[in-house]
């Protein structure tokens, strides 16, 4: 009788902290920090033209208007087959358009994942990390999202993981190559 009395109190003192870590957590995560918490911009899926498309979602629980400027995103790992073009890495989506209060706005992030890929024309793989810049009022700020393990297909999304371990983060050269070479084509 002692020892089924122990055991269910230690089960209660697991599940106790397992809900005072997920209320500390909540309380002081990356939204409580940020002072936007009720706007949320996440990796997910839509249906846009009549297919399942990955999406950047803009979720806008607050009771301000915001203002998504643009989602900047990095490729890391990437491995093509039949590239059409020499790859970027990189590539930033403008949106600019407001999100209302209460209002999901879906974006298509498919054609800039596959632009900065290099246009493969088989299957790709690679590590997708994002970062989306927006206003509310006359603050401006960057969020970082979630980094994702995606394999797709030209346009097509084949599957899509989120990567747990740590992203390197890529070095951006300030002027890129075409600026460096129109340079010197003015000069």
């Amino acid at each position: 009788m002692i020892i089924v009395r122990a055991f269910f109190l230690v089960v209660f003192v697991i599940a106790l902290g397992y809900v005072m870590v997920r209320i500390w957590r909540r309380r002081n995560g990356r939204d409580a920090m940020d002072g936007t918490s009720g706007f949320r911009p996440q990796i997910g899926f839509t249906r846009l033209d009549g297919m399942v498309s990955l999406s950047l979602l803009l979720e806008n629980e607050s009771d301000t208007y915001v203002w998504a400027e643009e989602i900047e995103i990095f490729l890391s790992g990437l491995r093509a087959e039949e590239q059409a073009s020499e790859p970027e890495y990189r590539g930033i989506q403008k949106i600019r358009q407001m999100v209302l209060s209460g209002d999901v706005l879906p974006i298509s992030l498919c054609e800039t994942i596959y632009k900065a890929a290099g246009n493969p024309q088989r299957n790709y793989t690679c590590v997708m990390s994002s970062v989306v810049r927006y206003r509310m009022g006359e603050e401006q700020f960057e969020k970082k999202l979630e980094n994702y393990r995606l394999r797709m297909m030209g346009l097509t999304v084949s599957s899509i993981h989120r990567e747990r371990k740590p992203v390197p983060s890529i070095q951006i050269p300030e002027e890129t190559q075409h600026v460096h070479a129109m340079a010197i084509k003015l000069r």
